[in-house]
């Protein structure tokens, strides 16, 4: 065998390495969008077998159909049902003069009004505080319709894929002598979508039409054109959209027909442009002013000119520069399995590859420079009636959507959730007035859509206060990129949800400080005497933990920013009456304020481990007792549940450093809670458990939540900051630990392999990124590390903690980097 021979078949089993781990493949179209799943969410077909592509705010799926092609298009700012346009009061959604109420809400809480009754915790909080304003849903935009004319049966060597390293989609199958091929993709620097069909030794024949489910809209056809136009049904102020479809029919023949569609006839070489907006705009309280039917006509004026060749070019330089950013390679031999057949056959190697890839392409996908973030869905809804409104969850799931963009170095997908950060703290602070009375600071409740809606949410079971959980996500983008101008942008929003919370806590019976009205994410308890919606209760663990969080990233960022001195030194002297976090009679963290935990309590959240994750408080290495008291709550939880909840658990195990039972629920997320197109079901679709097990992945091979606070310390112990010290006269208590300034100035830990699985005996991660601005390279070999890279963002110090031993503190100039080796 010669060496030229060898080389060719190397650099096949490369090609089919790298294709394993970046392809969706299927042998076969997806199901049609029936009208009973359009009606049903819970009907599966489409939505879970149609491939998606998007630039962040315009996205679509394609169904590869033979006779015809279903894409599905949709708009990130595209809602319906809600209100907007009202005064910056009423736009909030709030209920006025809640406030006024609020001393007969909190005694309800006070005295132990459990259940639903009258007089009740949930039923006051019903009364005087909740809203009755329509939240509204994520709608459908468009669909448009390309037909064929080809016979199914008639079709040979049919293939559908997805790639995710350069964004492109593609079907191509053989009817007799004739071959016929189509592209798809989304750009983001052109802001449109491109589709192209192709065909050898023979003719292509189409029809090219669009719709929407919208009642008021309106279809007609000019020239290259297809030009729709409408409006979604708003309880106040429709929401008007434009869309334009332009044709080139290459060599073919090109009709207009009444119906507003468009013919081609005779051709072998067809590109069809879309692009469409919606009048939204960010700007509160009117969330209108788009010029969206100039903005349709500018976009698409230049793609026309640019072509397609030039378009696909520029998207594709676009999308591999930020999937090569980071990439996981795990070894395994390619199965040559489509991907149904992949998922069918159940857990494997190369299945969490290809997940994890594949799922980065969704975030860049659902989030770049939108003016919202990516929703319940990510960017892809195709119901009127979408599951949870497809909306916007502030107990877990919005949070979730981002927490991958920091580790899987994606940190250009953050900047919608700042914008959106930005109305929600201009909303919420008539929320935190007119509610609560609060005066200073914002506040934002459960459920949010596109127009601002902060308000409690209208069943009081669900009173939630969540500004600290958003606000996490907002300091982490920090603690990544150290980038001083991006937290001066960000700290008011910090400082005024520390305010709210700072005239919002209140003196529990042992004089300790807590949050309420509030509720523990939807679990229950003394569910037997107060019925299973007996939710809401006071001081409940996850509300503490992020108090203490957002109380301690606001002190940094002043300290850093070298304002604020009196208001540091306030929210010190608060953290010192803050509850204290406890051990229940079984050994668990305690879910709420009163050992009322169960342990045959299964329930999907598991809010009171925030300290463990995403937060950083809970560690092996420096809360051993609170680490342990997680470890009971996890098995009490269970190992099945939802896909979300899985693909959290997934970080729980991995930042409790048991890599198998990370990998565990990651098989699971990955085999038994992905549809075909590796959306991931809830059930139904939700696409934080796709985000959020990316995120799981980063944690099991670096961590570097922890900070050195005395670098002369050896060990990780000593040196580590902690959080909750033990109360010497109550054992089982766990009071929160006062920061001072100095916790600015930390080291980073940087904690290489901390749960590698077993299963993964070797493999690398390019381009993880840790606190402290570093991206991260690890290679490992037979379970251990082989070596790491460390490369330097910007000017910056950081310790490593790798085989259970702490370096020295190592400095780094920006470009600069570390090489490390077992």
């Amino acid at each position: 065998m010669n060496k030229a021979f060898l080389f060719l078949i190397l650099i096949t089993m490369v090609s089919l390495q790298t294709k394993a781990q970046m392809v969706l493949k299927y042998d076969k179209p997806s199901s049609k969008f029936t009208t009973e799943q359009r009606n049903n969410y819970r009907k599966n077909g489409y939505m879970q077998e149609a491939l998606p592509f998007g630039n962040g705010r315009l996205g679509a799926m394609f169904s590869g159909g033979i006779d015809e092609e279903h894409l599905l298009i949709n708009d990130i700012t595209f809602w319906m049902n809600s209100k907007r346009g009202m005064d910056s009061v009423a736009q909030s959604g709030v209920k006025l003069e809640g406030y006024k109420h609020f001393d007969k809400v909190r005694e309800a809480y006070e005295q132990g009004h459990y259940g639903t009754g009258e007089g009740s915790m949930e039923a006051m909080s019903t009364k005087y505080l909740s809203s009755t304003q329509p939240l509204g849903n994520y709608a459908p935009f468009t669909d448009v319709f390309i037909s064929t004319g080809h016979d199914s049966t008639s079709v040979s060597n049919y293939m559908r894929s997805s790639d995710a390293h350069s964004g492109i989609g593609r079907v191509e199958y053989n009817i007799g002598n004739g071959h016929f091929t189509r592209e798809y993709f989304c750009s983001h620097p052109n802001d449109v979508i491109a589709v192209r069909y192709t065909s050898k030794h023979a003719k292509l024949n189409l029809k090219i039409s669009t719709s929407t489910l919208h009642e008021n809209h309106r279809v007609t056809s000019e020239g290259h054109y297809v030009i729709l136009t409408g409006e979604a049904a708003m309880v106040q102020d429709n929401i008007s959209f434009h869309q334009l479809i332009y044709v080139d029919a290459g060599n073919g023949t090109l009709i207009q027909n009444k119906d507003g569609s468009l013919q081609v006839e005779g051709a072998t070489d067809v590109k069809i442009y879309l692009t469409a907006y919606s009048d939204y705009l960010p700007i509160y309280p009117t969330f209108k002013g788009r010029d969206f039917m100039a903005d349709t006509q500018d976009r698409m004026k230049e793609a026309v000119v640019l072509g397609y060749e030039n378009l696909k070019q520029i998207h594709v330089k676009d999308v591999s520069a930020l999937m090569d950013r980071c990439q996981l390679e795990l070894d395994f031999k390619p199965s040559g399995l489509t991907t149904d057949q992949l998922i069918k056959k159940g857990a494997s190697i190369e299945l969490e590859n290809l997940y994890f890839n594949y799922s980065r392409y969704l975030q860049i996908s659902s989030s770049r420079t939108a003016p919202v973030p990516s929703n319940l869905q990510g960017l892809w809804n195709g119901h009127l009636k979408p599951a949870w409104n497809a909306d916007y969850h502030n107990d877990i799931n919005v949070a979730m959507n981002y927490w991958m963009v920091e580790t899987a170095n994606l940190p250009s997908s953050f900047s919608p959730y700042v914008e959106w950060m930005k109305i929600l703290a201009e909303s919420g602070k008539h929320v935190a007035k007119e509610a609560y009375g609060v005066q200073n600071g914002w506040s934002v409740g459960l459920n949010g859509n596109v127009f601002g809606f902060t308000a409690p949410n209208e069943h009081g079971r669900r009173m939630q206060q969540s500004g600290a959980w958003l606000c996490q996500n907002l300091f982490e983008h920090y603690a990544f990129n150290q980038d001083k101008t991006y937290l001066e942008d960000i700290y008011p929003i910090l400082k005024g949800a520390a305010e709210f919370y700072v005239d919002f806590l209140a003196p529990w019976k042992d004089g300790s400080l807590v949050v309420y009205p509030t509720w523990s994410p939807e679990n229950t308890y003394l569910s037997e005497q107060f019925s299973k919606l007996n939710k809401q209760t006071y001081g409940a663990a996850w509300d503490q933990q992020l108090v203490l969080n957002l109380f301690t990233d606001c002190i940094e960022a002043a300290t850093v920013l070298d304002k604020d001195a009196a208001f540091r030194k306030k929210l010190q002297q608060i953290i010192l009456k803050l509850s204290p976090q406890k051990i229940g009679q079984y050994g668990q963290v305690q879910e709420w304020p009163e050992d009322w935990d169960s342990p045959t309590d299964q329930h999907r959240h598991i809010s009171h481990l925030i300290a463990l994750h995403p937060g950083r408080d809970f560690s092996p290495l420096t809360t051993p007792e609170l680490t342990d008291a997680a470890l009971v709550t996890m098995k009490h939880r269970g190992d099945i549940s939802t896909g979300w909840s899985t693909a959290w658990k997934t970080n729980f195990w991995a930042r409790l450093h048991n890599g198998d039972k990370s990998h565990q629920f990651y098989q699971f997320l990955t085999s038994k809670r992905a549809y075909d197109n590796l959306f991931d079901f809830h059930p139904p679709f939700q696409i934080d458990g796709n985000f959020g097990g990316v995120a799981g992945v980063c944690e099991m091979l670096l961590q570097s939540h922890l900070r050195s606070v005395d670098n002369t310390e050896k060990t990780i112990d000593a040196a580590a900051f902690v959080a909750y010290q033990q109360d010497p006269k109550t054992p089982n208590y766990f009071s929160p630990v006062v920061p001072n300034e100095a916790l600015a100035d930390a080291s980073y830990i940087l904690h290489l392999l901390p749960a590698l699985p077993s299963a993964w005996s070797k493999g690398s991660v390019k381009g993880l990124r840790a606190r402290g601005g570093f991206e991260v390279d690890v290679a490992w070999e037979h379970g251990k590390l082989k070596k790491a890279e460390i490369h330097a963002t910007t000017d910056g110090a950081f310790r490593i903690y790798s085989e259970g031993k702490l370096s020295e503190v190592i400095t780094l100039k920006k470009g600069e980097t570390k090489h490390w080796t077992s």
